[in-house]
């Protein structure tokens, strides 16, 4: 028996882990203390916390337009998702009642965001180039291609462009050409029963997203709760898979995708019949939330993220906690490795669809 360390940007003479350049986990911040008979891992003991940055005590010496800067932040590939998270959180809390509009205008993005993320762990030069396409959409609807500021408390910031439309079915169609190719190029034989997540382990660990779905579990806000408007779009709701493995976690990830691409379409007349409608509601210089406690949650591309929020009256909150899926993912992967071979970490770990900074936070 001998212990090892392995992980991504270590220093020389420990193992790193390679998930290539591109990879949103590739960015490094945590190691695995592993313990190793010959090639075969037996015992796994997860080290994170390098990328710590305490984003939720700077929440508390925040006020809550503030906040929505530093939520953008944590994941950097679906930091729309994150502002929405907090405004969501706070119009609970408030009362408030964002315009119609508005709340499909979030829903373009979310799913956008989420094609943007999931494809992502799958690079290749065609999902570079369309989240390439991603990027300038959101540059040309907020300013910004990586992190938006677009969401705010009771709405979006302003309405979109007459050509959002137009840019988003050019999006959704190179996206549909390229959705065969990518099953087509999972490896099913380095991927089938590797890192095997039970239905009961998935449930126990609280994970959410593809990871969830790739073990029996469909826990999607969108077909569960009355979460945005969703439940107008009557969407077909995808099959979940049961064997648990890697394979079967990239397969649920390209389903999710595909998933999206068919909302956005449902989504665009919804657009076009509230053009020239308010996107937002008109707000106090000082937004204060009333003192309590509220609890609210998005779906995003790796799972579900959670915010409560305990306010104390202020215009900053008592306490803003987050449950970032990518922390369950985590560490649902760890049991998962024990027997498995050494060189099989880099496809185990990339099919647990996490990112560091979500991770961390």
């Amino acid at each position: 028996m001998r212990n090892v360390i392995a992980g991504i940007g270590l220093a020389p003479g420990e193992i790193r882990i390679d998930l290539g350049e591109f990879h949103p986990s590739a960015q490094g911040g945590f190691q695995l203390n592993l313990t190793l008979d010959g090639d075969l891992i037996t015992d796994v003991e997860p080290r994170i916390g390098f990328m710590h940055r305490g984003a939720e005590k700077l929440f508390e010496v925040r006020d809550y337009r503030q906040i929505m800067m530093l939520a953008n932040r944590h994941d950097w590939y679906a930091p729309f998702t994150s502002e929405l998270g907090v405004a969501l959180t706070l119009e609970s809390a408030m009362g408030i009642h964002p315009p119609e509009r508005a709340t499909w205008i979030r829903m373009l993005l979310a799913e956008f965001t989420r094609i943007s993320a999931l494809i992502a762990f799958l690079p290749t030069q065609q999902t570079h180039q369309i989240r390439n396409q991603i990027a300038n959409l959101f540059e040309s609807i907020t300013g910004n291609r990586v992190h938006p500021m677009y969401a705010c408390i009771g709405g979006v910031a302003h309405d979109i462009p007459t050509d959002t439309s137009e840019q988003s079915h050019e999006i959704i169609y190179e996206l549909q050409k390229i959705l065969p190719t990518l099953r087509e190029s999972l490896n099913q034989s380095e991927l089938r029963g590797l890192a095997v997540l039970s239905t009961a382990d998935s449930v126990s660990f609280g994970t959410s997203g593809p990871v969830a779905w790739a073990s029996g579990l469909n826990n999607d806000l969108r077909f569960d709760t009355e979460y945005l408007k969703y439940k107008e779009l009557d969407a077909v709701r995808p099959e979940v898979y049961t064997d648990g493995d890697a394979y079967s976690r990239f397969l649920a990830l390209i389903d999710q995708v595909s998933l999206s691409t068919a909302l956005i379409e449902k989504i665009m007349p919804h657009l076009e019949t509230t053009n020239g409608s308010e996107v937002n509601v008109v707000l106090p210089k000082v937004v204060r939330a009333p003192e309590g406690n509220s609890y609210s949650w998005v779906d995003g591309p790796t799972g579900i993220n959670g915010w409560y929020l305990v306010s104390a009256g202020d215009k900053t909150p008592w306490r803003l906690k987050l449950r970032s899926a990518s922390f369950n993912n985590f560490q649902a992967l760890v049991p998962t490795l024990v027997g498995h071979r050494l060189d099989q970490l880099p496809n185990a770990l990339s099919s647990m669809f996490l990112v560091i900074g979500d991770l961390d936070r």
